[in-house]
């Protein structure tokens, strides 16, 4: 169990389908506590993995307020006394074209995309600071941080300056040996962002399809193709990588 003792902080954790709740359910088998950080079934999630023999709480977040981000990280450390790994996972799509884009929107999709990242990291870096602890921060980035694609130029340029943001941080956190590192997924894998609209509006848990053992990789991604990345990243084989967006896609990013 790579993470035993340790606590892991994922926000957006308790989305149905997306890449926090396997994250939530992944770290939980390898050892360590879990903050369910935000999301609408936070609840559901810190549940199943109790129920799988875990430990977890779910806490309510909003990550474009600083006085949420504060108060959840005191209820976390309230409870588990630390905070080893930030996961920085919530996020929005915001699909606008250019001529459709309203300044509300693009500003919600920074909001959540940029500033969230920023707050849960500062709050986080305090407290691993506080306590000599070396540890983990990882954003979740895009393949979209590198292409443009129509109807989604919000999406794109929180991704890209999540990158910048990334490598601003490792350096401003290097000399107390936190790491800050992204992943940067692809391969249109259902998460929350695009979702089915016929999910259920109570708590229930859809399945996380496995991913395909064996299989080419010109096939569209699950969740879990990216959730090594995350281990990684957050484990001791990854003490020296820093300032690092690893990209997951399948190879596609050969094409670019």
């Amino acid at each position: 169990m790579r993470f035993k003792n340790r606590v892991a902080f994922i926000t957006g954790g308790g989305g149905p389908l997306g890449i926090g709740r396997a994250a939530c359910l992944a770290f939980a088998r390898e050892g360590a506590s879990v903050v369910v950080a935000g999301g609408r079934n936070a609840d559901a999630v810190a549940k199943e993995i109790i129920d799988g023999g875990g430990n977890a709480i779910a806490v309510p977040l909003d990550v474009r307020i600083p006085e949420q981000v504060n108060k959840a990280i005191d209820i976390s450390v309230d409870t588990f006394k630390r905070i080893d790994i930030l996961f920085n996972n919530a996020g929005i799509l915001g699909r606008q074209s250019l001529l459709e884009l309203t300044p509300d929107v693009f500003d919600n999709v920074m909001a959540v995309n940029l500033k969230g990242c920023l707050l849960c990291a500062q709050a986080v870096a305090k407290v691993m600071i506080a306590q000599e602890i070396k540890g983990r921060i990882i954003n979740n980035s895009s393949i979209f941080a590198e292409e443009s694609h129509v109807g989604v130029l919000s999406y794109c340029v929180s991704k890209a300056a999540v990158n910048r943001l990334t490598r601003s941080l490792a350096l401003e956190l290097r000399p107390h040996g936190i790491t800050v590192n992204a992943v940067a997924p692809g391969g249109g894998a259902p998460t929350g962002m695009n979702a089915p609209s016929d999910l259920p509006d109570d708590s229930s848990l859809p399945e996380l399809l496995p991913a395909p053992q064996d299989a080419p990789l010109e096939r569209r991604a699950t969740v879990w193709d990216y959730i090594g990345a995350v281990l990684f990243l957050a484990s001791d084989d990854a003490a020296y990588i820093s300032g690092d967006i690893l990209t997951i896609d399948g190879g596609a990013v050969s094409r670019r």
